[in-house]
């Protein structure tokens, strides 16, 4: 039997990098393709000479790495922009991504939860057996972000409207968790979660 890959997003601040670590602490390999999108644009990578020659070297640091705090403050807001660089790293990522899936499958593993903030945007959803998000009230979410990023109220209610609706992720998933208590609350809901998918994964 293959390996069974739980995709797991959500919207930025609902909760999901807890229940990346509960599910990871359950012994469920989690793929996190935050880092694989680090691996992507590393000095010296077809993906980043694209992104430099899509912006120009304005977006390296002095080093010749990529200046990932400058290069999201010019391309999120300009949607035209977003959708350059969505298309030169998502493709990069999804290769990294498909080769890490078939080490683990050839390690033996049942199942691997792949944790991927732009799950069905970059089509790493194709990849899935099935899809989990993780969802919460906005006020929440906003609370969350301006704790965890130190950011502006305005820079933070912007980077959640360039994000897709709670449905976007509703319709397309198989499972969702609502993140509207403690984080005590969210860890249970991912700790039964993940005995349902070791159980379903016949692990």
């Amino acid at each position: 039997m293959g390996c069974f890959v739980i995709g797991l997003t959500g919207q930025t601040g609902a909760g999901k990098s807890t229940v990346s670590r509960v599910l990871a602490d359950c012994g469920i390999p989690v793929v996190d393709c935050d880092r694989l999108a680090r691996e992507a644009v590393k000095p010296g990578s077809e993906c980043l000479l694209q992104l430099v020659r899509a912006f120009g070297r304005k977006i390296l640091k002095p080093d010749g790495s990529l200046d990932r705090a400058g290069m999201a403050a010019m391309a999120f807001p300009d949607p035209e922009k977003l959708a350059v660089l969505n298309r030169i790293t998502h493709k990069a990522i999804l290769q990294l991504l498909k080769n890490r899936l078939k080490e683990l499958e050839a390690a033996g593993q049942s199942l691997v939860v792949v944790d991927a903030p732009t799950l069905f945007e970059s089509g790493a959803d194709r990849l899935c057996g099935a899809v989990v998000s993780v969802t919460a009230p906005e006020a929440f979410r906003l609370e969350r972000i301006l704790a965890r990023d130190h950011l502006e109220p305005e820079a933070a209610k912007r980077r959640m409207d360039a994000q897709k609706e709670e449905a976007y992720y509703t319709e397309r998933s198989d499972y969702i968790l609502v993140n509207d208590g403690s984080v005590k609350d969210l860890e249970e809901k991912a700790r039964q979660l993940a005995r349902h998918l070791q159980e379903k994964a016949g692990g």
